[in-house]
Formats: structure tokens, sequence, C-alpha cells
């Protein structure tokens, strides 16, 4: 564990991505594909009036393109396929103003890469990934 103390700790606020890309339940998934691509990011939430409803990643995407039976995703995915349909509902979310260890037990324990960060009012105001802990731990 790292030591803070309680007028020092560093919050998910500080290290999580803020300016996060979303996506609607009905949003097909050939244009997630292009934000993940556009955005060089793994995760996409998926957001309904503010609130995180789900989450699309790019190993979901792998995932259809498989079951879909098509050699690779850069040959495209069928819009008529919507977020709704593949999200992961299961979210995992931390508040904001969460100590930052929490987010690395969190992901340490390796079933996710990455925590919705919600405000007071659990909307969406971030994400924090294995790879923000990463340069957390690193740098």
């Amino acid at each position: 564990m790292l030591e803070d103390s309680d007028d020092q700790k560093t919050l998910v606020s500080q290290f999580m991505t803020s300016r996060v890309r979303t996506a609607r339940p009905d949003q097909g998934l050939e244009e997630i594909r292009q934000m993940l691509l556009e955005e060089r990011c793994h995760h996409i939430p998926i957001v309904d009036e503010g609130r995180p409803v789900g989450m699309i990643s790019a190993r979901d995407l792998v995932r259809v393109s498989r079951r879909l039976a098509t050699d690779k995703i850069p040959g495209g995915l069928d819009d008529r396929l919507t977020a709704r349909e593949i999200m992961s509902t299961e979210l995992e979310t931390i508040r904001t103003d969460e100590s930052i260890e929490v987010a690395i037990d969190r992901i340490g324990r390796g079933d996710n890469h990455a925590l919705i960060g919600l405000d007071q009012d659990r909307r969406l105001a971030g994400i924090v990934t294995d790879r923000d802990l990463f340069h957390f731990l690193m740098g």
C-alpha cells in the first residue's frame, strides 16, 4: 500500500482522464470503433443523460468481430449493432474524491482495466485506467 496521510492523499480526480469520449446506448458499433481509433483509447463509457449505463472496450469489439466471422475490425462492423447490444453493464465505479490507492487495489485485482469516475451526483466525471495507474506508480 502507498502511504499517504489524510492531508496529502492523492485523489482519483488527480490522475483520471476527465475529458472522456462517450457514446449513447443507441449508437452503432462502427461509430464506436471510430471513436476508439480517433481517441487512441481502449474504453468508451456509454452514458444516458450524463449517467454511465455501460462500457465498451476494444476487446468487446474484437469479440463481436470474431462472432460475426469478419477477418479483422478494419473491415468494419455492422452499424446495425448498437452499444446497448454488447456493452458491459456491470460497471466498476469509483468516486473522484477517493484515494488513488482504492483504484490501484481494484484494478490490481485484474478483473477490470478501467474504472468509471463518478462525481457526487453519480454522473460521469472521468475514467481511470490501468495505464493511468501505471504512470502514477512509475512517475
